[in-house]
């Protein structure tokens, strides 16, 4: 599949963090062109700023800051929890480096980390896929989210949340876990809470499909204050904070898919509700989330159905000739966003026949006998 980000292993960066705190503790005063090395190093990703700040708060482990008469009460500006959230053990590596880091280096790595932009927002803005395309995102905290066909979202973290807003589509998070910032997906009259799970949602109109892989999420439905359907069309994404009410729904856990749909009543009231909760097979899940592997899965579907499926992929407009044609039944693994596989496998597999009718229309018939 497109678009796969190759991740730092832990003990590359914690030896490169150990030999910045060293250079930087060197008879020479790093130059301007080294500080702007240092800070293309750090925005790498949050793990590379929090190797840094870990090597620097082993010092009061050490009783280093006392001992050399640091001052201790200077304030500092907040930094994401996400720096926080995990205590770890320490290597013998990380140990050694420190002992070498003096006052001169405290004072360096302090204007670095705390004159750095808030890494966890260095991931906000609008992501968005073309139909037929697909795009993994590696997020600021860690996580990971994959954009299925035509698909838009808006990530915006915050020192005390993580909100993603999916605006049209699909995608799949795998979610970093935190206890102290909440991961919230917003879709539709929909809201999916999750704290270190992978889950997929999908966005169809009115109504929002979820499906847990891993961990659990709970669910809540948006009851915004002069709901009218004209709104639930739109797609601003301060619609699910300001000024907004929720309707707990429950959890769903792994294994388990939903669906959070909302009606409107003769009195343009809002009525949201959890339909469809059940428990599906490892296969059944497997085949449901194949998209995020760069394939679709069919195991006897109606062509109908495959059709409307696999029309998400590309602006090919598919029609049939027959009422007859569409109840035919097709199974196969046919790669995302190749569309003339499916046509050859249809004549070739399925004796139909495919007419192009012109660049964008094709017509799917029964085959000659």
């Amino acid at each position: 599949m497109k678009n796969v980000l190759k991740f730092p292993e832990r003990s590359t960066v914690e030896k490169e963090a150990a030999e910045w705190l060293i250079k930087l503790d060197g008879d020479d005063v790093p130059s301007p062109e080294e500080r702007e090395i240092l800070q293309e190093w750090l925005n790498r990703s949050p793990m590379h700023r929090e190797e840094l700040q870990d090597l620097a708060k082993l010092w009061g482990k050490m009783n280093v800051l006392t001992e050399l008469a640091v001052p201790l009460g200077k304030p500092k500006r907040h930094l994401s929890r996400t720096v926080y959230a995990n205590v770890r053990h320490w290597s013998s590596s990380k140990r050694l480096a420190a002992l070498a880091v003096t006052v001169i280096v405290g004072i360096a790595v302090d204007t670095v980390i705390w004159n750095s932009p808030d890494p966890l927002m260095e991931s906000n803005g609008f992501y968005a896929t073309a139909v037929g395309h697909q795009k993994s995102t590696l997020l600021s905290d860690g996580s990971v989210v994959l954009l299925n066909t035509n698909t838009q979202i808006e990530v915006d973290y915050g020192q005390d949340y993580r909100d993603v807003y999916l605006l049209q589509g699909e995608a799949h998070f795998t979610v970093t876990r935190n206890r102290e910032l909440l991961f919230r997906v917003f879709a539709g009259v929909g809201r999916i809470d999750a704290i270190g799970t992978a889950f997929s949602v999908y966005k169809k109109g009115d109504s929002v499909d979820v499906t847990v892989t891993e961990g659990r999420v709970a669910l809540a439905s948006i009851i915004q204050p002069g709901f009218s359907r004209a709104k639930m069309e739109g797609s601003q994404p301060n619609i699910a904070i300001h000024d907004t009410r929720f309707k707990d729904l429950g959890t769903l856990r792994a294994g388990q898919v939903a669906t959070i749909t909302s009606q409107v009543d003769d009195q343009s009231s809002q009525i949201n509700a959890l339909d469809n909760l059940r428990i599906i097979e490892d296969q059944d899940i497997s085949k449901r989330l194949a998209w995020t592997k760069g394939v679709l899965l069919f195991s006897g579907e109606p062509l109908e159905e495959v059709v409307k499926e696999i029309s998400r992929y590309t602006t090919v407009s598919i029609e049939f000739a027959d009422s007859s044609v569409k109840a035919i039944r097709i199974g196969g693994r046919f790669p995302v966003g190749e569309i003339e596989t499916m046509f050859d496998a249809l004549e070739s597999n399925f004796g139909l026949q495919v007419t192009r009718l012109d660049h964008n229309r094709v017509l799917v018939s029964a085959g000659k006998q």
